[in-house]
């Protein structure tokens, strides 16, 4: 079988998301800061008359905070029932990846191991399947 993945950048690298956990990509123009709110949620922006938190992808990965900037592309995924955006630096392409072609982990950065667990053969070159639902913890959905 075969599965479409997202490819995105989060950090300068370059991830797989599945598409079955992805609602659409958009182009987010205004955020509101949540005050107190822990430094992994860039802030709430709205969508089609509903409003979201924003994720920021970069500082779970590298503990920097990446900066707003208006127009930046944000992966909207359904987390549990729930809608988030993921800020991304980019999006690159939507890819069929068939079931041979993905590999398990078994070495990666420590950044990048609580995230990924899987890779997928893309173009001869390996990418790293993000699992959007870790990069929501627990305390994170409630709070949301």
């Amino acid at each position: 079988m075969e599965k479409l993945f997202l490819i995105a950048e989060i950090a300068a690298t370059p991830v797989a998301i599945c598409c079955d956990h992805i609602e659409s990509v958009v182009r987010v123009n205004e955020v509101v800061n949540v005050p107190r709110a822990d430094p992994v949620i860039a802030g709430l922006f709205s969508m089609r008359s509903r409003v979201l938190t924003l994720i920021d992808c970069q500082y779970r990965i590298s503990g920097t905070q990446k900066p707003f900037e208006r127009g930046c592309p944000a992966v909207i995924a359904s987390i549990n029932g729930h809608s988030f955006g993921l800020m991304v630096d980019r999006v690159r392409d939507v890819v069929s990846v068939s079931d041979d072609a993905v590999l398990a982990a078994t070495r990666l950065n420590p950044k990048w191991s609580g995230l990924c667990s899987r890779l997928a053969e893309i173009e001869d070159h390996l990418v790293m399947i993000l699992d959007p639902e870790k990069l929501v913890s627990t305390d994170q959905r409630a709070a949301a």
